[in-house]
């Protein structure tokens, strides 16, 4: 039932004399009533009333887009709407009116109408709305605040990014404890008892306090008019709106005050903070807990959340960081112990190596771009990470046993298995047929990187290879290393000289070594320490003596694997082989040449190939020789797409801080994580999707100078070998760098190979099937996603948080392909999942898409 109507105001007499008015009468009384209708506001009806899945209201209106829409509210059912919540643009023939908290009913509500040629002002300030409208965050047609300098703060929060913007992060802040470690934004509100109170959002680089602030814009902070607190973030927290993320504000030192001060100051500050989406909650500590209690049934009959110190300390406890299946003996493996291939493996540490397994679960968390990640995509094999899993029953009680593992984006499934079902999993996962690697033994010598192009990786390495194409970029000089390549040749001339192929072939021909597991490990371990005992003939190394001499004196060199199985498209490699560091004082460069080599045969390395049935004889090791960087500042891998949260026309960039690899992470080491726009068009060109915990308060590792040379390195890396694995119309091609900003503060990069995902070779049937997959876009997206999959039969959709919390869900004709527009514009920012389950078959379709 719609409210009833109290007009503000009495109708002008003159609406009823319609005789005898002069034309020069009429125009003036024609614009009487406009000037009335634009101070007041004429009240529309509502035409459709509902509550949304996060807990937000959704009215809809009759509307033209010459008009803007004003949404008042009343806490009581007997009082006058006198509360302005949220300032709407008109739509063509219907607009959708929401507000930033939770919905009340219908009968609390007030929709009114204004011209946008003739707007009104709302909150009193002097400035019409739609002057403030369209100069938000320095002004906001709902807070009375007069605009400020852009590094003092704003009145207005617009966006995640203008909050990020505006706060601080410190470890330890001595009177207000509540605040340690957490991102929060200072705000002090002048004349607050008043009709029309003053909001204002600090910007806590410039003032620490918000005495200094009050200072500066001349507000006396110890006055009877003046509130002031803060509001602070945390991600891991449950809104009320059912996903992860929430905002709750205090009072300064966490202190108390009556409830409806508390109300207020809610109201004004949603009212000002239009991105959020009911996860706004006032925040108890033992601070406020008596005010709180004296008004407990208060607040339990209001629309303020409460957030109690306690529920800050709530964790994700699951993370799939790869969607997929199989099957396996599953195992609790220590770090000094190595997997069989069957195995689906259960760690409580990250190991540093990972050979080819069924499947991964950790009970430490994994970065995306982690060699523990890296081995599943390339494998695709399911990898998750869940809190304390042998606490879990379902878990703990298959230890040891035959299972059949499934991880999804929000949950995971497992189950016992039969042994049949595991041997006929894996024959089926193994080429039919032997793999012959590329091998051409044409490139005699070592050559300076100078000397080397893309073309001859079948002779180099891709890893070589591609670095030497790189120099021929036009990057600045030291943002890609310069060297030597070592051919194939060389690694098949030793190996021949020293009649090491007929021992390879003796050592996999035995029976024992093809059983037992732990007789491989330690029969290839007895392989390479001969090879690093082995003699080279004089020839090879007079050569290797000759490029050692060519760096300069001093130089500590780097040695790099770069064999003819790995670094391709279809198979990454990442781990198998090792790198060694040839220091001057360690003589003769054959010595780390040499363990280059015997790498080759590392169990690892040598269960890969066998698996996938590659050719041990033909496949060959190369070498990459560069200048070693020590001491760098900080180290990182960069992906030309987004593979991680699946945003367009983004690079997603992983860095920490030292030498803490991205790739094999310490167990406390969490990476700072970036979504780069591939194009520039603003200054908020980048999301910061997680910070790096070894970096102080809100700094970040990739200054923007950095974001600016990656943003341009990585464009060029991805569009010149885009042409070069001829893949310009492969939407799944993407280039993998790993990079470091060395000790003199300059970006270098070391590497640069085919995405881990990447397959150029896509037969009719495999393009058939990527055409049934769910697409979205754009991601990130803002008020909307457009969503299609064709030839599905999606009979439902499905909207969730990264928790697996269900947030919307739309029924589908399973007889008409997908192409709908779903409006997100209702969730917070943040990470979400869009599902579709097909009737046809019950496949489940997942897509993430982010929420700026």
């Amino acid at each position: 039932m719609r409210p009833e109507y109290k007009p503000r105001y009495k109708k002008p007499i003159f609406v009823f004399m319609k005789i005898n008015i002069l034309p020069r009468t009429f125009c003036f009384l024609s614009l009487l009533v406009a000037s009335l209708v634009s101070l007041y506001g004429q009240q529309v009806p509502i035409q459709q009333y509902s509550i949304n899945a996060d807990g937000t209201v959704q009215l809809e209106v009759n509307s033209t887009t010459a008009q803007y829409y004003v949404l008042k509210i009343r806490h009581d059912i007997n009082a006058d709407f006198e509360l302005a919540t949220s300032l709407t643009l008109g739509s063509p023939d219907t607009t959708t009116i929401s507000e930033s908290v939770g919905g009340y009913p219908l009968a609390h509500y007030q929709v009114l109408e204004y011209p946008i040629a003739a707007p009104a002002d709302t909150d009193g300030d002097g400035t019409d709305d739609i002057a403030e409208f369209q100069n938000i965050p320095a002004q906001a047609p709902l807070n009375a605040a007069a605009p400020i300098a852009t590094e003092d703060g704003v009145v207005a929060v617009d966006n995640f990014t203008t909050y990020k913007g505006l706060s601080v992060t410190e470890d330890y802040v001595q009177w207000s404890e509540f605040l340690n470690g957490k991102v929060n934004v200072k705000y002090i509100i002048d004349d607050f008892h008043t009709p029309h109170p003053k909001l204002y959002f600090i910007d806590s680089h410039s003032f620490l306090l918000h005495a200094d602030f009050a200072d500066h814009v001349g507000i006396d902070h110890l006055g009877d008019q003046v509130k002031k607190g803060q509001v602070i973030y945390h991600p891991t927290v449950v809104s009320d709106n059912g996903t992860v993320g929430t905002y709750a504000f205090n009072f300064s030192n966490g202190h108390g005050d009556d409830f409806e001060v508390v109300r207020k100051t809610f109201e004004l500050l949603a009212a000002n903070m239009p991105f959020l989406h009911n996860n706004l909650s006032y925040f108890i500590t033992a601070l406020n807990e008596d005010e709180y209690t004296r008004d407990s049934v208060l607040f339990q009959n209001s629309r303020v959340p409460i957030l109690f110190e306690d529920e800050v300390y709530a964790e994700v406890d699951y993370w799939g960081l790869h969607s997929a299946e199989g099957f396996g003996f599953f195992r609790l493996m220590n770090l000094d112990e190595v997997p069989d291939a069957r195995d689906i493996v259960l760690y409580e540490a990250l190991p540093n190596t990972l050979p080819r397994v069924g499947g991964i679960m950790t009970s430490v968390m994994q970065t995306p771009l982690s060699h523990v990640n890296l081995r599943a995509i390339q494998d695709n094999i399911p990898n998750a990470f869940i809190r304390d899993p042998l606490s879990i029953d379902s878990i703990a009680h298959l230890l040891d046993h035959y299972i059949y593992y499934k991880v999804q984006p929000d949950q995971y499934i497992i189950r016992e298995a039969t042994l049949a079902e595991v041997n006929d999993w894996f024959e089926d996962l193994r080429p039919a047929e032997e793999q012959i690697p590329v091998l051409n033994l044409d490139y005699t010598s070592i050559l300076p990187l100078e000397d080397i192009s893309f073309g001859m990786f079948d002779g180099f390495g891709a890893k070589c290879a591609n670095v030497a194409e790189m120099r021929t970029f036009g990057f600045p000089e030291g943002v890609i290393p310069d060297g030597f390549g070592v051919p194939f040749y060389f690694y098949q001339e030793f190996m021949q000289y020293n009649h090491f192929f007929e021992a390879v072939a003796a050592i996999i021909s035995d029976p024992e070594f093809q059983a037992d597991r732990d007789v491989r490990d330690e029969k290839l371990d007895e392989f390479r320490k001969q090879i690093n005992d082995a003699p080279m003939p004089d020839w090879m190394m007079d050569e290797l003596e000759t490029m050692q001499l060519s760096f300069p004196a001093g130089t500590s060199i780097r040695c790099r694997s770069s064999s003819n199985v790995e670094d391709l498209p279809g198979f990454n490699g990442a781990g198998l082989y090792s790198s060694k560091t040839q220091h001057p004082e360690e003589g003769h460069i054959s010595k780390s040449i040499k363990q280059v080599f015997a790498s080759f045969w590392n169990l690892r390395a040598y269960e890969e190939r066998e698996f996938h049935r590659v050719n041990h004889y033909i496949a060959s090791m190369g070498v990459l020789c560069h200048p070693n960087t020590s001491n760098e500042k900080a180290n990182g891998v960069g992906v030309s797409t987004d593979p991680i949260y699946n945003t367009s026309h983004t690079f997603y960039l992983n860095s920490q801080i030292g030498e803490d690899l991205i790739t094999n992470p310490d167990n406390t080491s969490i990476p700072e994580e970036i979504l780069l726009d591939r194009v520039r068009v603003s200054e908020n060109d980048f999301i910061l999707i997680q910070s790096s915990n070894l970096v102080p308060g809100d700094s970040m590792i990739l200054s923007p100078t950095f974001l600016e040379e990656m943003r341009e390195y990585l464009t060029v890396i991805h569009d010149e070998f885009a042409v070069l694995y001829k893949a310009q119309d492969n939407p799944g091609f993407a280039m993998d760098i790993e990079y470091k900003i060395t000790s003199d503060n300059r970006l270098f990069i070391k590497q640069a190979r085919p995405w881990v995902g990447y397959q150029p070779d896509i037969d009719p049937e495999t393009v058939w099937l990527d055409s049934l997959k769910l697409t979205l876009f754009p991601n990130p997206a803002q008020d909307f996603i457009q969503v299609q999959c064709y030839h599905c039969h999606l009979s439902s959709l499905f909207i969730t948080d990264i928790m697996g919390r269900l947030l919307q869900q739309i029924t589908l004709s399973p007889d008409i392909d997908l192409n709908a527009e779903i409006y997100v514009s209702h969730l917070p920012a943040g990470m979400y999942l869009v599902n579709g389950i097909s009737k046809s078959d019950n496949t489940t379709y997942t897509k993430k898409f982010i929420r700026q």
